[in-house]
């Protein structure tokens, strides 16, 4: 008999009734009853990234926005306080964890196209770029009236209004801010009382970002139209569009189990399972499986030393990609004075087959007809953002294109070598951060 389609609905109602309800207990005892408290554990830090289960949300990001290449250490500060709330009996507890950038927060010309109409929107990279590599599928004849008008090949052309400095033709700043890495998650759990088979607790998660972010690039399906990307009307979906929507929020049951063995070591084994509807769907299903242990020299001491570990197992790491493996191995150390704390983490990706995808890194400059330039997950390479944009970046990838050997056949796999070799990267599986923190309980 299936007893989960029986009991699940019921269940899940009366723990949500129970979070829903349960604070509002707190408050209804009457006069003559002592108030019992409540306790709230407080965090807040300044990390050097936002780094997450081995995904670096604001990292990588800014590197796509300065047009760096990927690295391991990447400076891009964050402040995260985190407030959890405990009630009397130590069984629900109530987080709430901001993340708020602090550097590279506005929006910036990723893509430095001297001529547009719109962000990620074609246009040359310089004067006299040849309108077959910009806009190969003829989509802006104005963007390419303004350059022969600029380098003197044509009169104005009337049905374009000429070329108006200011208005409307020009650089084009992209939706890549920093800000757009802000976001609050809020969690909900229930821990019960504890036995010879060790401590577990049970609850729900929600991750929600303040502003449209295109740092994780998702299914075209899911996004809104830019008529006028390179990739032409076949790919009119583009992660430079402002309107773009990538994943604005996720959600997670977990569950919690902490041994009954090497206590002193705290080991705890977390599952956690993704529901989230947006975007298609895309994380719907996606499992994340943990082992984690950390241990506090002095505890109890002005100075503490508390080193931890984790290591992440993911079962289906999207619903395209489909690919399980070891995520992160996560060690952290830190270092204890008071309430204050310093921390170094170290992030192991292993299995860089995980990331090796357009689903995580994006297509190349932000356009789907440039899918093939990641063309193998096989080799844990990805598109060097250093090495797309500006003048002299076109000009070479441009002069790859030019390559004609008088066989279309050879031509294909030589230019393909070329461009590779000059645009990828090794996916970097070692990251670090560094925090600088502060914790009290009231």
């Amino acid at each position: 008999m299936n007893y989960s389609k029986q009991f699940s609905f019921p269940i899940l109602l009366r723990c949500f009734l129970l979070f829903l309800f349960y604070p509002l207990s707190i408050f209804s005892q009457t006069k003559e009853e002592e108030p019992k408290s409540i306790t709230i554990d407080t965090n807040t830090e300044i990390v050097s990234d936002f780094i997450w289960r081995g995904y670096s949300f604001t990292g990588e990001g800014q590197n796509r926005r300065d047009g760096a290449a990927y690295q391991s250490f990447t400076y891009a500060p964050a402040l995260q306080p985190t407030v959890s709330v405990w009630s009397h009996d130590k069984k629900f507890e109530w987080l709430l964890f901001g993340n708020f950038q602090l550097t590279n927060r506005d929006d910036k010309d990723s893509d430095k196209r001297i001529f547009q109409t719109s962000p990620g929107a074609v246009g040359p990279s310089y004067i006299g770029e040849d309108p077959r590599f910009y806009d190969p599928y003829n989509q802006d004849p104005c963007v390419q009236s303004v350059q022969n008008q600029i380098t003197g090949r044509e009169a104005a052309n009337p049905a374009c209004s000429g070329f108006i400095p200011n208005q409307g033709y020009g650089p084009k700043k992209e939706p890549n801010g920093n800000k757009r890495a802000d976001g609050m998650f809020f969690s909900m759990s229930y821990h019960f009382d504890p036995s010879a088979l060790g401590d577990f607790s049970v609850g729900i998660w929600f991750y929600n970002t303040f502003q449209k972010t295109p740092n994780s690039l998702l299914l075209p399906s899911t996004q809104k139209t830019n008529p006028v990307v390179s990739g032409g009307a076949a790919n009119s979906f583009n992660s430079n569009n402002p309107d773009a929507q990538t994943r604005l929020s996720w959600h997670e049951y977990f569950f919690h189990w902490k041994l009954p063995i090497a206590r002193i070591l705290k080991p705890m084994i977390s599952y956690y399972t993704q529901f989230s509807t947006e975007n298609g769907g895309l994380m719907a299903g996606k499992n994340y499986l943990s082992l984690s242990a950390n241990y506090t020299f002095f505890e109890g001491k002005f100075f503490r030393i508390q080193p931890q570990w984790n290591i992440g197992y993911t079962m289906s790491n999207n619903m395209i990609d489909n690919r399980n493996g070891i995520q992160d191995i996560t060690s952290a150390i830190s270092f204890f004075f008071g309430d204050f704390f310093v921390k170094g983490a170290h992030i192991l990706r292993p299995n860089a087959y995980l990331y090796d995808t357009n689903n995580y890194f994006g297509y190349a400059g932000g356009d789907p007809d440039k899918a093939t330039w990641n063309r193998t997950s096989e080799d844990g390479k990805v598109v060097n953002p250093s090495r797309l944009y500006g003048a002299y970046n076109t000009a070479i990838l441009n002069a790859i294109e030019d390559v004609n050997t008088g066989n279309p056949l050879n031509d294909v796999l030589i230019k393909t070598s070329l461009r590779e070799s000059y645009t990828l990267q090794k996916i970097p599986v070692h990251l670090f951060y560094v925090s600088l923190g502060y914790s009290k309980s009231f």
